[in-house]
């Protein structure tokens, strides 16, 4: 078995799988057992796989071809679903949370699937203001996400943490290790 025949078995075994949890994250969208409100930034894991499939077929085929179309076309479709539905997100959006880093990787892995698109198509002009949109997008909620989580870190981390008081403790130690050695000498 070559290296293709591999990476064709693992992108079938990957799409069985999204196949799984897509169905299971799309009944929590609006059925009886929905996710709480902090997680929901979690659905913009739909149009990663799409994304990152197309971009993994387009490596297997050699060329950015009718199924990596398909497949980004289907991420297109889920990010436009998502966008034109932020009542799901509001809730989620009112007090910063580490969920909103879902938001950055499928978009990124969307962006670089426009430019893979727009680069296959060359000489149309909607392609590459696609992929430059969602590539300023992705560059903008990254830096957003940065700039909220060091202006929130003191939020993030609980007192309580044992691996922050793991380390309190350690310090602590350390400083009174050098002391009482430096009384003894």
């Amino acid at each position: 078995m070559g290296s293709k025949e591999i990476a064709v078995c693992m992108f079938s075994l990957g799409m069985a799988h999204y196949l799984v949890i897509f169905v299971t994250l799309y009944q929590r969208m609006s059925g009886s057992h929905r996710l709480p409100a902090m997680l929901r930034p979690v659905f913009f894991s739909f149009l990663a796989v799409p994304s990152m499939a197309s971009l993994a077929w387009s490596s297997i085929s050699g060329s950015f071809d009718t199924a990596s179309k398909m497949l980004f076309s289907l991420s297109l479709f889920l990010f436009a679903s998502l966008v034109c539905r932020p009542n799901i997100f509001k809730k989620s959006m009112r007090k910063f949370n580490v969920a909103w880093w879902a938001y950055s990787f499928p978009l990124s892995f969307l962006a670089l699937a426009s430019a893979e698109y727009a680069q296959e198509l060359k000489g149309h002009v909607a392609p590459i203001l696609l992929m430059i949109v969602l590539s300023g997008l992705s560059v903008l909620i990254f830096l957003g996400l940065m700039l909220f989580t060091v202006l929130n870190v003191t939020k993030l981390l609980r007192e309580n943490d044992p691996i922050l008081s793991f380390a309190k403790d350690t310090t602590t130690t350390t400083t009174t290790t050098s002391s009482d050695s430096a009384l003894r000498s």
